[in-house]
């Protein structure tokens, strides 16, 4: 069993990145026509890395990125078997540069089993490591970039909150030292970073609901920087219409869900009975 406390970082094993965590999440959902790994929350994925019992989702999901991050041009699945020679294979590559910067201990790679069992502050680094070593290598990924890049070279903050606009690459606005970042696809999510002299990043969850992109907006428009009064232009006209749009959508759709119970709850079976056929004499000169 996985003691309590890191002795390497001094913080809960429970405990995990938060900047990791989003930057993983930012990669599922920017990219999920690569990666087949289907998540819309937040979350979702904590509920994933954070598990004990049923890990099926941890390991269906660390197979993904491992085959994004190895470029595989087979697009068959990889099976828990191909985990330690394949992780090896990575490490002895140009991603170890990458790796040495984390909390991933080595039998971390030596099976599926055992990666599942490290904390999740070791399972979001591992993630998050093939999740970047996909952002360098893959070419379908890189494609998708590109594309994008010729599409939309300057996205304007309006833009950036538009629905599959342009991939979230850059952050929405910068000031000073802080960065703001809106992810997501199908749902919204506000996250502000704050770099450290050592410009290190740690993200913070502003906002995911109206009511709290709204404290968002009411906040940024106190504020003397006229970008910052952009970012809350942008979300008073682009970012709360499109949550509000997606709740209806979900209230449509669960009243339909119980329109459709309520109706099979009405529905009355009757016993039936079938008649048993008789073979008709069609011979009318016979008599008996």
């Amino acid at each position: 069993m996985s003691p309590s406390t890191n002795s390497a970082t001094g913080l809960p094993n429970s405990a995990y990145s938060q900047a990791n965590f989003a930057s993983i999440f930012a990669v599922l959902t920017t990219f999920s026509s690569v990666i087949p790994f289907a998540i819309q929350e937040p979350e979702e994925l904590d509920a994933i890395v954070q598990c004990t019992d049923d890990t099926a989702a941890l390991k269906n999901l660390a197979l993904a990125l491992l085959a994004a991050a190895t470029d595989r041009r087979n697009k068959a699945p990889l099976a828990p078997e191909h985990w330690p020679k394949t992780c090896s294979a990575l490490a002895a590559g140009n991603a170890v540069t990458i790796l040495r910067g984390l909390q991933v201990p080595e039998e971390a790679a030596d099976s599926l089993d055992a990666f599942v069992l490290q904390p999740p502050a070791v399972r979001v680094d591992m993630l998050y490591w093939l999740s970047e070593v996909a952002l360098m290598s893959n070419s379908a990924i890189k494609a998708l970039v590109d594309r994008e890049y010729e599409v939309a070279r300057k996205p304007s903050l309006k833009d950036a909150a538009s629905d599959e606009k342009y991939l979230r690459l850059e952050p929405l606005a910068e000031f000073g030292k802080q960065r703001y970042w809106l992810f997501g696809k199908n749902t919204r999510q506000l996250f502000v970073e704050t770099l450290s002299q050592k410009g290190k990043g740690r993200l913070e969850l502003l906002a995911k609901t109206p009511e709290e992109f709204a404290a968002v907006v009411e906040d940024l428009r106190s504020q003397r920087s006229h970008a910052l009064k952009d970012i809350a232009e942008m979300i008073a006209e682009d970012v709360i219409p499109f949550l509000e749009r997606q709740a209806k959508k979900r209230e449509r759709v669960e009243r339909a869900q119980q329109r459709h119970a309520l109706a099979m709850a009405n529905v009355h079976l009757y016993e039936t009975r079938t008649r048993k056929r008789q073979r008709v004499n069609y011979n009318v000169d016979e008599t008996d």
